[in-house]
């Protein structure tokens, strides 16, 4: 999930790996419904599997992960929508030098 701008420039001389993702532990009844339907009408190679926030994390390996680290969306800039409660997504950003 690295990503470079279209121009080719690098972001601040480093790969910069961002992530959102459904969660497991939060609204899991929820989740898990969401799932069975998105994956009953996705393509085969594009189905979803909710995961903790321990295997979140564990995409981040190898890169420097900024602060707030993994947390639920509004978490990561909860200044953009105060009054956001809580999302079944997990996310967060990674940094790797070049």
């Amino acid at each position: 999930m690295a990503w470079t701008p279209a121009d080719g420039r690098r972001l601040g001389g480093a790969v910069v790996d961002a992530l959102a993702h459904p969660a497991a532990e939060i609204g899991a009844e929820e989740v898990a419904a969401s799932m069975r339907v998105h994956n009953a009408r996705a393509a085969a190679h594009a189905g979803a599997t909710p995961r903790t926030h321990a295997d979140v994390t564990c995409f981040f390996d190898g890169t420097e992960l900024l602060r707030p680290g993994v947390v639920q969306l509004p978490e990561w800039r909860p200044e953009a929508d105060p009054g956001r409660g809580a999302l079944p997504m997990s996310c967060g950003v990674g940094r790797k030098p070049l």
